[in-house]
């Protein structure tokens, strides 16, 4: 009788427990931003966000913000497995591509709300994720690198071959708009809330997990793993879990791609494309939130601007990029959130001064 009752509270703790640890990660920490410098720079940059599209009401600068949103959450799990788990990967893509073909089949074939499709995207790219990780997180270093670009490459000649479900080299067209109780975000300033919010949340997610056990463990990892094992830190479940998180990342940004684009293409989700976030994830800065989202905004605008000049676009491209590797090294997100605090905590310190307090 003990036993029965012993074994009833444990599932019901259970029960409690993990909705409330969820929520834990999810809703910020009030601890974590007593500070006012903290609490100014991000209601700055939500302040930026929010007013950028009503400002500047272009409908391109509107497209281009949408797919840097897109691209930032791409970047934002990137970030979490490379910079602060110190790991390599460049077969994102591939997860990316599995959020959007899942969104394309499941609205396209089976009719399947799109709200329904973005949450699939996310859990199909993370049990992929588990099942890819499992063997090939046990190798470090460069061949973990060769050996997710290996999985990138298996699922482009996946897509390929596989007319009959994926539309093979054409794709599948007509993916509907991302709608939520009936409300269709069918114009560019509507995906751009809709993208920048999701954004926002993640970004909030991935905030309070770094602050938490589980990001001092990652750092740990980073630093050495003979270390972190010594510690009693399970290395192979760590890194195994940012990486699917990570992937559950790229799902659901490939889920608002495929909507927003209303196309799913093998073409899209090449090589050249994982080099691209691999790029804004160094280029904004590792182990800084605030760098991929800066280092996505830049490199969507830098492409865009380099488009119109087709002939010496890629030496132009080429030239800007090893600059801002040489003058920003630890990236233009870090720099840039530093300069951000200074001037914000430079301008409390002046209104104060001018008000005979300091």
């Amino acid at each position: 009788m003990v036993e029965t009752k012993k074994s009833e509270f444990r599932k019901r703790d259970l029960f409690y427990l993990v909705p409330l640890w969820l929520m834990s990660l999810i809703a910020p920490d009030p601890y974590l931003y007593h500070k006012k410098g903290f609490k100014k720079k991000d209601l700055f940059y939500l302040g930026a966000i929010c007013l950028a599209p009503l400002i500047w009401s272009d409908p391109h600068f509107h497209h281009l913000m949408v797919l840097a949103g897109i691209y930032a959450i791409l970047s934002l799990g990137l970030s979490l497995f490379m910079g602060y788990a110190g790991q390599i990967s460049l077969g994102h893509a591939a997860f990316f591509g599995i959020g959007a073909y899942t969104t394309a089949i499941l609205t396209t074939q089976y009719a399947l709300p799109t709200i329904v499709a973005f949450w699939a995207s996310a859990v199909s790219a993370a049990v992929i994720a588990y099942l890819v990780g499992r063997p090939i997180l046990k190798l470090k270093g460069y061949f973990l690198a060769l050996a997710t670009l290996g999985f990138g490459e298996i699922f482009l000649v996946i897509v390929r071959e596989s007319t009959d479900l994926t539309g093979g080299v054409i794709g599948i067209f007509g993916i509907p708009w991302f709608s939520l109780m009936e409300f269709s975000f069918d114009t560019y300033l509507k995906q751009y809330y809709l993208i920048w919010g999701v954004l926002i949340g993640l970004f909030v997610f991935s905030k309070n997990l770094v602050r938490s056990k589980v990001g001092r463990a990652l750092l740990a990892v980073a630093a050495s793993e003979d270390a972190a094992s010594s510690v009693g830190i399970n290395v192979p479940r760590v890194k195994l879990e940012i990486f699917v998180l990570s992937a559950a990342f790229a799902g659901l940004a490939g889920s608002l791609f495929a909507c927003v684009m209303s196309i799913a293409n093998p073409e899209a989700f090449s090589l050249g494309f994982t080099v691209l976030i691999v790029m804004m994830v160094i280029l904004g800065g590792m182990g800084n939130l605030y760098g991929p989202i800066a280092g996505a905004i830049l490199l969507t605008w830098l492409t865009d601007v380099l488009s119109r000049y087709q002939e010496y676009s890629l030496p132009i491209y080429g030239v800007i990029l090893i600059l801002l590797l040489i003058f920003f090294p630890d990236g233009i997100g870090t720099r840039l959130n530093v300069r951000i605090l200074y001037l914000i905590g430079y301008w409390a310190k002046k209104k104060k001064r001018d008000e005979g307090k300091l």
